[in-house]
């Protein structure tokens, strides 16, 4: 199976087992501090990923973690799995692809939003009121500050881009002109 693929699956599995949004943001925050404890552990990190370790050792060190760390049960489970398919590597990708699969199965739509600069509270809701009317479905908007910017603001959505920028006004009015 492809290695993507097998990400999702364990993502999509998670995502279907939590009920509410708490309990996503609580699963994703335990999940970034896993990650984060492997990464900047390296004992952990190759007790559970390396082929020498045996299986029931790397199984010990999940169950010390899991004790000390009192994780979400779904949480607990997701570790397990992995473990037992030796697939513990696989968990920051997981962390990386939780938020879509969630979004996805709740119908939720993720936006990147660039910006010059930072937008007020007001702008933000009154940005995402904007873009749940259009779309008819909710929106979950990821702000960056983007200094190449002059004004305005560039939004992703998937693989679309929407400009409402003054550079990227500029550019179109750049490329009418060229064309005359």
């Amino acid at each position: 199976m492809n290695h993507r693929l097998i990400v999702r699956k364990y993502a999509r599995g998670l995502a279907r087992a939590m009920g509410q949004e708490a309990e996503f943001q609580l699963c994703l925050e335990q999940i970034k501090a896993l990650v984060d404890l492997m990464t900047s552990t390296p004992i952990i990190q190759s007790a559970l990923t390396s082929a020498f370790v045996p299986a029931r050792q790397k199984k010990k060190v999940v169950e010390e973690i899991l004790k000390r760390a009192e994780v979400n049960p779904k949480v607990g489970r997701l570790l397990w799995l992995l473990v037992e398919n030796e697939k513990i590597s696989l968990l920051p990708e997981i962390l990386e692809e939780l938020p879509v699969v969630w979004a996805e199965e709740r119908g939720i739509e993720i936006c990147e939003v660039n910006s010059a600069v930072d937008l007020t509270e007001e702008e933000k809701a009154e940005l995402q009121k904007t873009l749940e009317k259009k779309w008819q479905k909710p929106v979950r908007l990821n702000y960056q500050i983007n200094r190449e910017i002059i004004g305005g603001l560039v939004l992703k959505r998937g693989n679309i881009y929407y400009d409402v920028s003054v550079r990227g006004g500029l550019l179109k009015l750049k490329e009418m002109v060229s064309q005359r």
